[in-house]
C-alpha cells in the first residue's frame, strides 16, 4: 500500500484552473514569469500525487494534496518569479517546460490514473479578456462552479500583475473615469473627469493615465491632486499632450473620429503598477460632446445630453473662452443623450414564421433625415449582432416609425404587424438577431475627415442608441418566444435600462393615444385620457403656426396611466379622467403617451 492516498474524491468534486498568467507584463525580461494556479472550491482533499498538465511540462510530486479552499501556484522561472512576487502562498517546488501559447490554447491536468481533473480551453478572441495578452493583468476566473471554457466566466485581474496564490479582488472601481471630453476645438480640448466613489479623499497622485493599456504610463498624474470623497476632479489636454513633454512623458490626445480608450493605472509606495482602477473602451463621438457615466459613479459609459465638467462653456464658445474652460473641476452629470431616433421594438425570437425584425422611433416632434443632409450619401446604420446601411436618403416624420426587416419579405411582414402603408420597412439586415442577446447599435455620421488630416474622407459613425438585450431576467423573459417581441415603455427613458422594455404580443400594435374633452366642472377643464397601459403621458399646450409648425408653450400635467380607476380595453388601451385649471390653458392641448 506505499504510496496509496486514502483521501476520497466524490464525483463532481470541483478543481479549477483559477488564474492564468500567460504573457507577463515587463517585455522579454519577464517573459518566462508565467504561473498557472490551480484551487480546490470543494469540501474535500484532492489528491494530485502524479498528475500531469498538457499544454507545459509538469507532474506533482508522489502524495501532493490540494487541501479545501487551497490554491497551487506552478510556475515556469521559479527565480524570475519570486523576483516579482516574494513568497505567496500554496507556491509548489519546482518550474514547468515549456510555456503557455500567447494566442490560446487548452491546458489540462490529468491524474496518474487518466482522469482529466480540470481543463481550460483560454483564448485571446471571441469574447476572452485581451489586456492579459501582455498588457498587464492575469486571466482569472469569476465563478468556480461556471463552465471553465466560457469566456464570459472570465476576466482581466484588476492587479496588473495577477494573485498568485490568493484571490484578485476584481474591479474596486474606487476612482473611475467619469466623464471624457474627446471630439474638441477650442474653446474646449480633450479633458478626464475623476470620481472618487468613497466616503474619503484619495490622493491619486503619481498614477497613470493613458490612452493604451500596452502602453499604460504615458501620463503621471501630478502630485498633489486629491479627488474628494463623493467628488471630481479634472486633467486637460494641456497637461497630458504637451508641446515639451517631460522626462518619461508621452504625449497624447483621445481619438474622437475612430473611438479609443481610457485607462487609469494606480501606483505603490514606490511607484510600480499597482491595479487597473478603470478602463473605458468608447466609440467616436460629434464634436463639443462627452461620454460619461449617469448617475456619477455608476452606470454605462455613454454620450451625455450636455458637458458637465465644471464650467458653463461649450463648442460654440469663442475660442479665447479656453482658459475658463480649463478652470472647470467636474460636476455632477446629467443623463445619457437619448435620441433623437431610438429602438421600439425586438423581435429576436422569430421561430414560427422567420420573421424578424427591429423598430427605429423617431422620438421628437421634427422631422429626422436618417443621413447627413451636408452629405446626403452617409447615411444611418445598425451595427452589432445585424448589420443594416440605410440605402438611400431616408426622413422619419415626427414620431414616426421605420421597421428595418431580416428577410425580403415585407408584405408577410406588414401583414403580421398590421402596418398602415404610411409606415416604411426596409431590409434586409445581414446577419441574424440573436435568441441568447447581443448587441444592437443605431450609428449616425458625422462629417468626413478633411484635408490635411491623414485619414482625410473617413467618415465617423457615433452611436445613438445602444441596446444589450438578453432573454433572462432582468430583461422581460417571452413566455412563448415565436410569437412575442420586447417592446419599449418610453422614448425618453435610456434603451439599455431593462425596466424600460415589456414584453409584447407580435400581432399588437402599440395602442393609439387618445385625448377626449369631457367638459368644465369647477374651474377645471375635464380630459379623458386613453393610451397604452402604464405608459407615462405628457399633457402640453401647444401653439400651432401658419406653416403648421407645432412649438410647444408649456407643460400642463404628466402622469401614468394606471389601471385604476380605467380598465383596459379590448386593443389593450387603458383611459384615465385628468381635471386641469381652465386659466392655465393658453393655446391647443397635445397628449402625448409613451
Amino acid at each position: 500500500m506505499g504510496g496509496l492516498l486514502l483521501a476520497p474524491v466524490l464525483i463532481g468534486q470541483p478543481l479549477v484552473f483559477s488564474e492564468l498568467m500567460y504573457q507577463p507584463p515587463g517585455g522579454s525580461s519577464f517573459a518566462e514569469a508565467e504561473f498557472i494556479e490551480l484551487h480546490n472550491p470543494g469540501t474535500l482533499s484532492i489528491p494530485l500525487g502524479g498528475a500531469f498538465f498538457s499544454g507545459v511540462g509538469f507532474t506533482f510530486p508522489a502524495g501532493a494534496v490540494l487541501a479545501p479552499g487551497a490554491r497551487a501556484v506552478v510556475v515556469r522561472n521559479r527565480t524570475l518569479f519570486q523576483s516579482r512576487y516574494g513568497v505567496v502562498p500554496g507556491l509548489v517546488a519546482g518550474n514547468f517546460t515549456g510555456a503557455l501559447n500567447n494566442s490560446g490554447e487548452t491546458v489540462s491536468l490529468t491524474s496518474a490514473g487518466g482522469v482529466v481533473l480540470a481543463e481550460v480551453r483560454f483564448g485571446t478572441d471571441g469574447g476572452w479578456p485581451t489586456r492579459p495578452a501582455g498588457q498587464g493583468g492575469s486571466l482569472e476566473l469569476v465563478d468556480f462552479l461556471g463552465p471553465q471554457n466560457n469566456s464570459t466566466n472570465w476576466r482581466a485581474s484588476s492587479e496588473y500583475f495577477g494573485t498568485p496564490g490568493t484571490a484578485g479582488s476584481g474591479p474596486l472601481n474606487r476612482i473611475v473615469v467619469n466623464e471624457l471630453l474627446a471630439h474638441t476645438d477650442p474653446p474646449l480640448e480633450d479633458a478626464v473627469e475623476f470620481f472618487n466613489r468613497t466616503g474619503s479623499p484619495i490622493d491619486i497622485s503619481g498614477w497613470y493615465l493613458s490612452n493604451s493599456t500596452s502602453d499604460p504610463t504615458r501620463f503621471r498624474v501630478p502630485s498633489g491632486t486629491v479627488v474628494p470623497a463623493r467628488g471630481f476632479r479634472v486633467v486637460y489636454e494641456y497637461q497630458f499632450n504637451p508641446v515639451f513633454p517631460a522626462a518619461g512623458q508621452t504625449a497624447f490626445t483621445f481619438g474622437a473620429a475612430r473611438g479609443d480608450t481610457v485607462t487609469l493605472l494606480s501606483v505603490d509606495a514606490s511607484g510600480n503598477p499597482l491595479r487597473w482602477e478603470d478602463v473605458q473602451t468608447f466609440p467616436a463621438s460629434p464634436n463639443g460632446y462627452s461620454f460619461g457615466r449617469y448617475p456619477d459613479g455608476e452606470g454605462p459609459f455613454f454620450l451625455l445630453n450636455r458637458l458637465s465638467l465644471g464650467t458653463g462653456i461649450v463648442n460654440v464658445d469663442p475660442p479665447e473662452f479656453l482658459p475658463f474652460f480649463r478652470q472647470g473641476q467636474g460636476a455632477a452629470n446629467g443623463p445619457h443623450s437619448i435620441g433623437p431616433v431610438v429602438f421600439g421594438r425586438i423581435r429576436y425570437s422569430a421561430s414560427s414564421d422567420g420573421i424578424e425584425f427591429v423598430e427605429l422611433v423617431n422620438a421628437t416632434d421634427i422631422e429626422m433625415p436618417l443621413f447627413d443632409p451636408l452629405y446626403p450619401t452617409n447615411t444611418w446604420a445598425i451595427e452589432g449582432g445585424i448589420s443594416f446601411q440605410f440605402p438611400e436618403p431616408e426622413t422619419l416624420p415626427p414620431n414616426g416609425r421605420i421597421v428595418v426587416s431580416g428577410s425580403t419579405n415585407f408584405a408577410a411582414l406588414r401583414t403580421l404587424l398590421s402596418l398602415p402603408g404610411t409606415v416604411p420597412i426596409v431590409g434586409p439586415y445581414t446577419g441574424q438577431l440573436a435568441s441568447e442577446g447581443e448587441t444592437l447599435r443605431l450609428v449616425r455620421p458625422d462629417p468626413p475627415q478633411l484635408p490635411p488630416r491623414p485619414d482625410a474622407g473617413f467618415v465617423p459613425y457615433y452611436v445613438v442608441e445602444q441596446v444589450d438585450y438578453a432573454p433572462t431576467a432582468p430583461w422581460p423573459v417571452l413566455d412563448v418566444p415565436a410569437s412575442q417581441l420586447i417592446r419599449r415603455r418610453s422614448l425618453t427613458r435610456a434603451g439599455y435600462d431593462p425596466s424600460n422594455w415589456e414584453a409584447a404580443p407580435v400581432q399588437s400594435e402599440t395602442p393609439v393615444a387618445l385625448l377626449q374633452v369631457v367638459g368644465l366642472e369647477g374651474g377645471n377643464l375635464r380630459l379623458r385620457l386613453t393610451g397604452a397601459p402604464g405608459g407615462q403621458f405628457t399633457l402640453e399646450t401647444v401653439a400651432l403656426t401658419g406653416d403648421r409648425t407645432v412649438t410647444r408653450i408649456a407643460t400642463v400635467a404628466s402622469g401614468s396611466l394606471v389601471a385604476p380607476p380605467g380598465t383596459v380595453d379590448s386593443q389593450g388601451r387603458i383611459t384615465r379622467t385628468v381635471d386641469v385649471p381652465f386659466a392655465g390653458v393658453t393655446g391647443l392641448i397635445r397628449l402625448r403617451v409613451e
